[in-house]
């Protein structure tokens, strides 16, 4: 059975800022989701395949799964802040949202959007009961990249194959239920600040009012 989205309840206490014809997808939105969506498909896929024995050859399995993780977050906050930034009192420079890679930089801009529309209540998920649980995963999840972290973790390896704690196999398969659900909220949140500025955009009898 097909998971039904979170849905956003809340109507935003201000308008949104005039739309612009300029967005960092450069109007690629529809191609991009779908991308987005497979990432995470493949991402679930190649972890129901993972062997999850403790065997050293197949310990940096879990790299690919996690990347594919990452990107897919990284869009749909994207997607978030793309929609959202409009009822920020500065909304967010479309080049700076394109180039960046940063998924701590965008958790910040998501978080302000979610105050600013005030959906604290309804922005919640499995596992994540609020904003701050929310930075906190995904400066996690930031925390996994695995070039990164093999890195920084490579003096204090003991044996050849070992990878860093947080990118055991355990941890992995503890962590990807919460970003399941996570990139659900941020799909379903984007969607909610798209539907709702349309609406406030369209006022009341079908007619746009004029943005100041």
């Amino acid at each position: 059975m097909k998971k039904k989205r979170p849905t956003i309840h809340s109507v935003p206490p201000v308008a949104p800022t005039a739309r612009t014809e300029e967005h960092w997808h450069n109007g690629a939105d529809i191609e991009i989701s779908f991308y987005a969506r497979s990432l995470h498909h493949t991402a679930k896929l190649l972890l129901s395949r993972l062997d999850r024995t403790e065997d050293p050859k197949t310990a940096w399995d879990v790299g690919p799964i996690i990347l594919l993780y990452r990107q897919a977050v990284e869009l749909q906050m994207k997607f978030l802040v793309g929609e959202g930034s409009r009822f920020l009192a500065s909304p967010t420079d479309h080049i700076t949202l394109y180039k960046t890679r940063s998924l701590r930089w965008l958790a910040q801009i998501v978080c302000q959007i979610i105050k600013a529309v005030q959906w604290e209540a309804e922005f919640k998920c499995a596992g994540i009961a609020n904003l701050a649980e929310f930075s906190a995963v995904i400066a996690e999840l930031e925390g996994m990249e695995p070039i990164s972290a093999a890195v920084h973790a490579e003096r204090s390896k003991k044996h050849l194959g070992d990878v860093p704690p947080q990118l055991s196999k355990k941890k992995i398969l503890e962590f990807t239920p919460k970003l399941d659900a996570l990139i659900d909220l941020l799909a379903a949140t984007a969607d909610g600040l798209a539907a709702t500025a349309d609406l406030m955009e369209i006022g009341p009898g079908g007619h746009k009012p004029t943005i100041q």
